[in-house]
């Protein structure tokens, strides 16, 4: 009943109460005031104070009613506003009591751990999600965390490594809080898998290490090539005094060896850092692995079996021949020694084409096409616990004596500067698998025609040498010379720079590329040939053509001598830089040259093409 109908009652009851008692005091005591007049009065005072404690009492009864309806409904939609929260929540929600056990399991949390709801319900959240030889010690952990949980209103966040029903571990973040409800503790948690995220860091960390590594390992082998420069040159020239001296001239040939070792060492290590000097090409990696399978099978032992699974429709790749020939037989070996009783060493190739989240996955240069190269031996296997730190340079699993350390390293730096990828996969007594992926060639790239490398030719035109370290200085104006040319030496760019100022004439420039001062090689010789077209160029470096100067626009075409080399070399790279027909604005005039190049690669792309074709009937 509503309070204006309730009201409007009681005054009509008390009205009719009151005619009633007066009635009854008139009949009794007649006219006049006296003692029954009070007595109807009083009665009805009473009855209006009954009426207006049971009016009194309706309507609070009635407020209590309404208040209880409206903290239901109160109570209904934020029950309904907190499903919508859990449901909606991009974490999954786990809601246990203090035992553990489990009271509220989201759909997120199905899908996060592979177990349903019903299933989850009830049972300990421990037992169900932690593996087993690791549940007393979370147990103890948690004990320790609930009561600083409890007088934490902010509620804390931890990690935890949790068991999905299929048996993968993943790696979460859980937010918890607590709440009493009905006189119970009450344990919410917000759970995010971050196994993707701690990937990408854990990448992001090993690619950062990777860099710096490489960067402190170019510079060092960059100086070291320079005495090696120093040391490979000279030794010629001694070596040529003492040839009638057999006790000297062996002397000189272990010297001569030493530095060849330490010039391959350098190699390794520029290679690694992404410095070294490539000349890619398109290569048939299947040919390639042809050739390495029949090495394999004529040095490796019977016991280890070679597979081939080697793609009829293989794409050509663009890279450096030499060092993936290197890169291939190095992960062979390794297959190898991972195998002393004997196994399967499996080589495959195959067509792959990555967007960019794929080529980002195998830390490939960009999205696109690539040849990927596998190299699986069902061997050893890496542990986990060093998987991270094969491509260190220097760190070897094997015996001291057996290895330097550097191979791995080197495949690593040759497949990243050549703008590709590498991933290797492994399980300890299961085997390893190397996986390298190579740029596809889009265009034909013809080698230059070479020199006879057993001839040496000099000159006589005159070069100005620019070079920093004083003895390399020395030792390269001394072969010059020795060679027949005119030396006009530099300490620095700025040097070059005043001798150019003056008139002074000179055929070709040769320059080191990495020097201190405010020019480096590489835009001394942009300058100078933007003055004179026609000037020759020859760079040398011990790092490589495009790293860590990028190529100028006005000498993009000029060749480099990799450092440490010897006489033969820089003779030959002299004259394939003097040689070279060019006009007065220093454009190539073009010269005859082989089609043999491009009638092979016509040749093979038809027979491809016609075995696509027949596979396909």
């Amino acid at each position: 009943m509503k309070l204006r109908g309730l009201l409007t009652l009681a005054m009509a009851a008390q009205v009719v109460v009151t005619a009633a008692a007066l009635l009854v005091s008139y009949a009794v005591a007649g006219p006049g005031f006296g003692v029954a007049e009070i007595v109807a009065l009083l009665a009805s005072g009473a009855v209006a104070l009954l009426i207006a404690r049971l009016c009194t009492r309706t309507i609070e009864t009635a407020q209590d009613k309404r208040m209880a309806a409206q903290l239901a409904e109160q109570a209904q939609s934020s029950a309904q506003m907190t499903q919508a929260v859990i449901k909606t929540a991009l974490d999954a929600f786990v809601q246990t009591d203090a035992n553990g056990i489990i009271l509220e399991w989201s759909v997120q949390a199905e899908a996060l751990t592979g177990w349903t709801r019903e299933e989850a319900l009830g049972t300990d959240v421990v037992n169900l999600l932690i593996a087993e030889p690791l549940r007393d010690g979370f147990r103890q952990r948690m004990m320790r965390l609930l009561p600083e949980l409890s007088h934490t209103p902010i509620g804390i966040r931890f990690e935890a490594t949790l068991l999905h029903r299929e048996g993968d571990e993943i790696l979460i973040e859980a937010s918890s809080t607590t709440l009493q409800l009905g006189g119970r503790t009450v344990i919410n948690n917000f759970v995010k898998d971050i196994t993707q995220k701690r990937a990408a860091e854990e990448q992001l960390i090993q690619a950062q290490k990777m860099e710096a590594v490489g960067q402190l390992t170019g510079g060092i082998a960059h100086e070291f090539n320079n005495m090696l420069t120093v040391i490979t040159g000279t030794i010629e020239i001694l070596a040529d005094a003492v040839k009638d001296n057999p006790p000297l001239a062996t002397i000189t040939k272990l010297i001569s060896e030493a530095a060849d070792r330490g010039a391959a060492l350098t190699s390794s290590l520029l290679s690694f850092a992404r410095k070294q000097a490539l000349q890619p090409a398109d290569i048939d990696v299947n040919d390639l692995l042809e050739e390495l399978a029949k090495l394999m099978l004529a040095t490796f032992d019977k016991k280890i079996e070679i597979v081939k699974r080697l793609d009829g429709t293989i794409w050509l790749a663009f890279a450096d021949r030499g060092q993936l020939s290197s890169a291939l037989l190095n992960l062979a070996i390794n297959a190898r020694d991972a195998m002393p009783e004997g196994g399967r060493l499996t080589l495959t190739t195959r067509n792959v084409v990555f967007g960019v989240r794929e080529a980002v996955a195998v830390g490939a240069g960009y999205a696109g096409d690539y040849v990927e190269i596998q190299i699986a031996d069902t061997g050893t296997g890496i542990p986990q616990a060093i998987l991270e730190r094969i491509f260190d340079p220097f760190f070897s699993t094997k015996e001291v004596g057996k290895g330097t350390g550097l191979g791995l390293s080197m495949v690593f730096g040759f497949v990243k500067q050549s703008g590709g990828g590498i991933k290797v996969r492994s399980e300890e007594g299961g085997g390893t698998t190397f996986t390298i992926y190579l740029p596809k060639a889009e265009t034909s790239v013809l080698r230059p025609t070479g020199y006879d490398e057993r001839k040496i030719v000099g000159g006589t035109e005159t070069i100005l040498c620019v070079e920093d370290d004083r003895d390399v200085r020395r030792y390269v104006t001394v072969q010059l010379e020795s060679l027949g040319y005119k030396v006009i030496p530099a300490t620095n760019a700025a040097d070059a720079l005043a001798i150019a100022a003056e008139g002074t004439s000179f055929d070709l420039l040769f320059t080191d590329i990495v020097m201190a001062g405010a020019l480096n090689g590489r835009e001394l010789a942009d300058e100078m040939v933007a003055a004179r077209p026609s000037l020759r160029v020859l760079f040398t470096s011990g790092y490589a053509h495009d790293s860590p100067h990028g190529l100028g626009q006005a000498t993009k075409g000029a060749p480099l001598l990799t450092k440490p080399y010897r006489k033969a070399e820089l003779a030959r790279m002299l004259r394939r830089s003097l040689d070279t027909a060019v006009d007065a604005a220093g454009d190539p005039i073009p010269t005859p040259y082989s089609v043999q190049a491009e009638v092979e690669g016509f040749l093979r792309k038809q027979e491809t093409d016609e075995s696509a074709t027949r596979s396909r009937k």
